[in-house]
């Protein structure tokens, strides 16, 4: 019975607050649709979650007030998006007869394949080693009531804070979920709960990404994420490709990055930086840039690279200064934190941290 509870929880925490806080952002665009504002919601989620972690660890605040920050913060966004969602009509939302019998039939076998590759992932979890760190950084930030003070490896207390994971601290966004998750164990959140939400929706920002560039062929979107399935199915020619990364090690932040933020930078980049109209807002872009800061210190790096090279083409693209400082304005918290590790860098080679 405990256990059914935890599992609502993750589904209220990591499925239906990031969809209604997801709506705030997307307010303005009438038709958006469920999944638009499900992958709008993980961006604020990942932003709220990096300024609040690196903000109480460096005043050297207990976990759980962390928790409860975010938790409201969640939850006050959340409520006034669904109040703009209530304000607009839940009616586009809504599947209706005319919408199911005009879906393709490849969108079909494209979704019953993830549901079996989600099964497949989570009934057959792959246990990595980098758990010691990931899981084991979390399960210890949740013992200790701490973030980042003590050693996962040996249990001691750090006499500073580790430079390596100290500006990417996903492992201590498990043990937030985990904790608003009723207490549930760190491990099962990272290897049957992460997966089961993020590997959807990886799948989803490659649908968005096939309605886009196969704006009027349907059975061709669905054929396209079809083959995204399969490929991905079938990637463990390599271990270090996003494929396998999202297939065996999706709880951790650099799998995170490869298989989800990076395809939803280039989404969002195709859709705000080279239309002449942006489809979302500008605040998307950025909280897209400091969510891959969360996630990984490779996301502090390759982030603004990606978006700096879109911002530049899509300028010179429609010759406009406007949206090249718009563009490079989303990269501020890369540029920052990326300063920030290199100033830690120089300090303590020198002593003086």
């Amino acid at each position: 019975m405990h256990f059914i509870i935890k599992a609502l929880l993750a589904g209220f925490w990591l499925l239906l607050i990031p969809t209604a806080s997801g709506a705030l952002f997307l307010r303005k665009n009438r038709d958006f649709t469920i999944g638009e504002s499900f992958l709008a919601g993980y961006l604020f989620s990942f932003s709220a979650a990096e300024i609040l972690t690196l903000l109480l660890m460096y005043l050297n605040i207990p976990l759980h007030i962390l928790v409860l920050c975010y938790g409201a913060v969640m939850l006050l966004t959340a409520a006034t998006g669904v109040f703009f969602i209530k304000k607009q009509g839940f009616s586009h939302w809504l599947p209706t007869a005319k919408k199911i019998r005009s879906t393709s039939v490849f969108f079909w076998i494209a979704i019953l394949l993830v549901v079996l590759q989600v099964f497949v992932v989570v009934k057959y979890a792959h246990y990595d080693a980098d758990d010691a760190l990931y899981v084991g950084a979390a399960t210890t930030a949740i013992q200790e009531d701490s973030i980042f003070r003590i050693n996962a490896y040996t249990g001691i207390p750090y006499n500073r804070l580790p430079r390596r994971y100290i500006l990417s601290p996903f492992p201590i966004y498990l043990a937030v979920i985990s904790e608003l998750c009723g207490g549930l164990h760190a491990a099962i959140t990272a290897h049957t709960v992460f997966p089961a939400v993020f590997l959807p929706a990886v799948y989803l920002v490659l649908y968005q990404l096939g309605k886009k560039w196969f704006s009027k062929g349907k059975d061709t979107q669905g054929i396209f994420l079809c083959i995204a399935v399969i490929l991905c199915w079938f990637s463990a020619y390599s271990a270090y490709n996003a494929g396998n990364f999202q297939m065996v090690r999706l709880w951790q932040g650099k799998a995170v990055l490869a298989a989800f933020m990076i395809p939803l930078i280039l989404y969002l980049s195709l859709t705000i930086v080279f239309e002449k109209k942006p489809a979302y807002p500008w605040l998307l872009y950025g909280m897209a840039n400091l969510g891959a800061c969360l996630l990984s210190s490779t996301g502090i790096i390759l982030a603004p690279i990606i978006m700096g090279l879109f911002t530049v083409i899509g300028a010179i693209r429609f010759k406009s200064i406007k949206k090249m400082f718009a563009g490079l304005a989303c990269c501020i918290p890369s540029v920052i934190l990326g300063i920030t590790y290199v100033l830690i860098l120089v300090l303590r080679n020198k002593g003086i941290i």
